[in-house]
């Protein structure tokens, strides 16, 4: 679908290419931490972190693939039923999406800072590796944070993939 675009489209830029710095950086260091885990094993000299690492690095990369994915209104959403539907219904059901896409995302952000900050109070660390919890817990506040942006830019810069077409539109005009 084609961008069309707005006046933060250089923020919504910037914020894209840091949450695909961060999957790449999740994605690349599982790969390479589920490597020296294989060669552990097969060496029967197993490294015990290598299993914490990939789980950090894992909800890392899906809390962050969570929110890339509404930059382009990219997420999957059942409308079979509404492409059958009036008009009205399809308007109505664009107004929910955004409410309760942005309240998921605003609640993420909530729950997310108590989520951490429960980890600073209690000093959670990690069992093999020894860092604080709370530095992984910070993803959950960060993807909400990052997932309102993106919806808020798939509102402003990619409208179409939202609206839900008309089926005629969609079968040729007939």
């Amino acid at each position: 679908m084609e961008r069309k675009e707005s006046k933060f489209s250089r923020f919504f830029d910037i914020i894209n290419k840091l949450e695909d710095l961060i999957l790449l950086f999740t994605l690349a260091g599982m790969f390479f931490v589920i490597i020296l885990q294989i060669i552990g094993r097969v060496s029967n000299h197993p490294f015990p972190w290598t299993e914490e690492t990939t789980r950090y690095l894992f909800l890392w990369m899906m809390f962050m693939a969570l929110a890339a994915g509404f930059n382009k209104a990219e997420s999957s959403r059942v409308t079979i039923f509404l492409n059958y539907g009036p008009k009205w219904l399809k308007k109505l059901s664009e107004i929910l999406y955004a409410v309760f896409v942005l309240g998921f995302f605003g609640f993420m952000v909530v729950y997310g800072i108590q989520l951490v900050q429960q980890q600073i109070m209690l000093n959670e660390m990690g069992t093999a590796l020894l860092i604080p919890m709370a530095f992984i817990g910070v993803c959950v506040p960060i993807s909400g944070v990052l997932g309102i942006i993106g919806t808020i830019q798939s509102f402003l810069e990619y409208l179409p993939n939202i609206q839900i077409p008309d089926r005629k539109n969609e079968e040729g005009g007939n």
